[in-house]
């Protein structure tokens, strides 16, 4: 009997380490660099403190515009900030993980508008990121898919 339950307490401890070697720490799995479903924008997410941002590291320029290392963030609402470069900016900032493969309690800017948003975001697999931006209420705004590149 006594050999039995050693047995067991052995078994249990090697599955819940194999478990704990093959599930790295869920809140660290949006952490990676994702492109846009449209393919236009990539962005790298990564923990800063207690929590996570994303900055642009890659947009789409058409043909016949400057560079991207050009852009700069013009339709900021706060003229000290207009100088800014697109490339390296800041647009996700405070998410913290809420469990679940969810993260909230974030922010989301939008370059083009100059508009900040609250963000919550969805790891939907592996490989696939839903954030959704929104004023006030969940349902006023816009989701956006993203594939991780790395």
């Amino acid at each position: 009997m006594k050999k039995r339950i050693v047995n067991q307490f052995f078994f249990t401890a090697m599955v819940l380490t194999l478990m704990s070697l093959s599930n790295p720490n869920s809140a660290d799995r949006i952490v990676g660099i994702w492109e846009s479903a449209d393919h236009d924008m990539r962005i790298e997410i990564r923990e800063q403190k207690d929590h996570y941002i994303g900055k642009t590291v890659w947009f789409y320029c058409p043909p016949g515009t400057p560079p991207m290392e050009y852009y700069l963030d013009t339709e900021n609402p706060d003229p000290t900030l207009r100088n800014r470069l697109w490339l390296g900016l800041q647009v996700v900032e405070n998410l913290t993980y809420q469990g679940h493969d969810k993260w909230g309690d974030g922010k989301v800017y939008d370059p083009n508008s100059g508009h900040t948003f609250d963000a919550d975001v969805r790891l939907v697999s592996s490989d696939q990121l839903s954030v959704r931006g929104y004023w006030k209420f969940v349902w006023l705004g816009r989701s956006l898919q993203f594939m991780r590149v790395k």
